[in-house]
């Protein structure tokens, strides 16, 4: 796994994720210690419905710079993690008939949104929802595209991306691994390099 997630850490991403949700095929599992990365490189821990206790210990133990939570976390248990210094991804699930003023108790203790798509369980469905819908969001927290993206969407992010100016990054994941916890290095460097261009 480490000699992996180094790999992975060559190609410089802005953020690298570390899924500490045992229910998940991607589960590093909780003595996982991240290997030291890449200067500028984000480790994220994401976690599903955590205690909050255990989220401040791992992330104080794996020295995490950011902490992504993709469950039914509260407000109240983001503002506890948030006194306690840890910088915060809020995950959103969105389909259809999502309202946006679900995030606004979350504004203040965020410092990114994630939307991902609505399914029956939590991430890595490779399912995408109707971007459209994110037109509706007009708050300023920047946010993360999430769902099921992949080489061929490239030139549908790119638009939407321009279109869109709260849109900060993109979160690739299971159309580009070769198992679950695996990444297909040369799929995410050519998909990298044509994002930064």
């Amino acid at each position: 796994m480490k000699f992996h997630v180094q790999e992975i850490s060559d190609l410089f991403p802005d953020f690298l994720g570390f899924i500490y949700y045992p229910s998940s095929p991607r589960f590093v599992g909780y003595d996982f210690m991240p290997p030291k990365l890449k200067k500028g490189i984000l480790k994220t821990g994401v976690f599903v419905n955590e205690s909050k206790y255990n989220v401040l210990k791992i992330s104080k133990e794996k020295k995490l710079d950011f902490v992504q939570l993709h469950g039914n976390e509260s407000p109240f248990y983001c503002e506890y993690l948030l006194k306690e210094n840890l910088k915060l991804i809020k995950t959103f699930s969105i389909e259809d008939s999502f309202s946006f003023k679900k995030v606004k108790d979350y504004i203040s203790l965020c410092d990114y949104f994630l939307f991902d798509t609505k399914t029956r369980f939590y991430g890595g469905s490779g399912k995408k929802f109707r971007w459209e819908k994110l037109y509706e969001y007009n708050f300023d927290i920047p946010f993360f595209l999430s769902g099921g993206l992949g080489m061929k969407d490239f030139d549908k992010i790119k638009n939407f991306f321009h279109s869109h100016s709260k849109m900060f990054g993109i979160d690739i994941n299971s159309q580009f691994e070769i198992e679950p916890g695996k990444k297909n290095n040369i799929a995410v460097n050519s998909f990298m390099k044509k994002i930064r261009e």
